[in-house]
């Protein structure tokens, strides 16, 4: 049988009970979707790319989480008010924090930003 495809959207505030309210919304409609084999990974990188908008965008609107399901490809992308774009920065091992993005990239098949309205538009592809 050929997967129709799933998607859903959910707006969510700039608030940081929002990492785990992301990732229920995603727990839930990949569950409901039969792509549970996906909900581990993309939890992790909803998680940091809420917690990244939270943290740096600046409460500018709300935030806009769409999920995506095409075959196997699951696409996330979570759009907020603010031009200032995630980027995967050197590390040094005593760094507490800043390791998001490399952690998205290690997850995902692909991932990239694009300009959404007056703000930014993250996306992130799991295969």
């Amino acid at each position: 049988m050929r997967d129709r495809g799933w998607s859903a959207s959910v707006e969510l505030p700039f608030d940081a009970r929002s990492v785990g309210a992301s990732r229920e919304v995603l727990r839930g409609l990949l569950l409901a979707w039969g792509h549970e084999h996906q909900i581990d990974d993309a939890a992790v990188v909803v998680s940091e790319l809420v917690t990244n908008a939270v943290q740096h965008a600046g409460e500018q609107g709300q935030l806009r989480l769409e999920l995506r399901v095409t075959g196997e490809v699951l696409r996330l992308e979570l759009a907020d008010g603010s031009s200032v774009r995630p980027m995967a920065r050197e590390i040094v091992d005593s760094d507490e924090r800043g390791r998001g993005m490399h952690i998205v990239d290690v997850l995902t098949a692909r991932w990239g930003v694009e300009t959404h309205g007056d703000g930014k538009r993250v996306w992130v592809e799991l295969d």
